[in-house]
């Protein structure tokens, strides 16, 4: 990725940083972690730092926050997500120690911009102060949770998605080692007429909707226009498109249906078919044969997809190394 999508992941972070804080802000307001604030209780410790109830139950509604604040989730289907959600605080945890452990900072300007965003979410200074004090946060403690979340998208901009960056040379390697992967297969352009065949149809019913159907095959190789003739009597969602399938390749439609559309002439159409659904028409209209792709028409989607994996596979080896070093207590 360039220079501005990787700013771009890392506005994203801080986006996400700033939201969780709020929704903290907001259920804690609102009495949600009362009990947990009480107790003082830990979820779990971190190299001795603790993990807290409240954050755990603000990390769960992180995942359904919509469902939480309209009091629609059970404690049962919360405690389905409480270890998902424990395990990303531990992670965010460990990430703010390794940070603060290379030595990075959060510059006041930084911070300033983060307080403000929080602030500017209220309608007004008295209900920005008035909720903080409500869920029993000062202006210096948020700021302290708001430095912590800057550090942590910091390092993760730095230490994985900067590492992630995939250079336009691994692009073309990747491509020439795979360039079957980037092959568009040939592909056929169909309309179809189907009438349906419900299984437990009697014999006797069976047979009429088979002369159902070949009546509408006569009918098209007179020269009735198949397309006229699908949107009149196909029983299918592509009637209302007289038929048209669009351009499909091999794999997209039931076997029995390829084995025949596949080998038509342009502008054929086929006997009567018989599947398990009912019995089919089918007309090739067109073909476009099979392309090798370009590296520039599949560069953006491949920076992406290399992107993705390598931050992935950098950010598991990280984790992994952080947890070998770490003492991780769990309650």
């Amino acid at each position: 990725m360039d220079e501005n999508s990787i700013k771009g992941e890392h506005v994203t972070l801080l986006k996400r940083s700033i939201i969780i804080l709020l929704v903290i802000i907001a259920a804690a307001a609102q009495g949600f972690f009362a009990s947990a604030r009480a107790g003082d209780r830990n979820s779990a410790l971190v190299n001795g730092v603790p993990v807290t109830e409240a954050q755990l139950e603000a990390a769960i509604d992180e995942f359904l926050p919509t469902a939480f604040f309209h009091g629609s989730v059970t404690p049962e289907k919360r405690n389905e997500f409480r270890p998902k959600a424990l395990e990303n605080l531990i992670k965010k945890e460990l990430y703010h120690q390794a940070a603060k452990g290379k030595g990075y900072a959060v510059t006041g300007q930084e911070l300033d911009g983060a307080v403000k965003k929080v602030a500017d979410r209220f309608k007004s200074k008295e209900e920005y102060q008035r909720t903080l004090k409500a869920a029993g946060l000062t202006q210096k403690s948020l700021e302290k949770n708001l430095e912590r979340e800057l550090l942590i998208a910091q390092f993760v901009a730095k230490e994985i998605n900067e590492k992630a960056e995939v250079s336009d040379a691994m692009l073309v390697d990747y491509y020439e080692k795979n360039k079957a992967n980037f092959l568009k297969p040939e592909s056929f352009r169909i309309r179809h007429i189907m009438i349906k065949v419900d299984p437990t149809v009697t014999a006797e019913e069976r047979q009429k909707l088979k002369q159902e159907a070949l009546d509408i095959l006569e009918k098209a190789k007179k020269g009735e226009d198949f397309g006229d003739l699908a949107y009149k009597y196909s029983q299918d969602a592509w009637r209302v498109k007289y038929g048209d399938l669009g351009f499909v390749h091999k794999g997209r439609l039931d076997p029995q249906l390829e084995e025949v559309a596949f080998k038509l002439e342009k502008g054929k159409m086929s006997e009567l078919i018989q599947t398990i659904y009912g019995y089919h028409i089918v007309k090739l209209e067109d073909t476009i044969p099979a392309k090798q792709l370009s590296m520039d028409e599949v560069r953006d989607s491949l920076r992406k997809q290399l992107f993705t994996e390598r931050k992935k596979d950098l950010e598991e080896k990280l984790l992994k190394g952080l947890k070998e070093k770490a003492k991780i207590e769990i309650f």
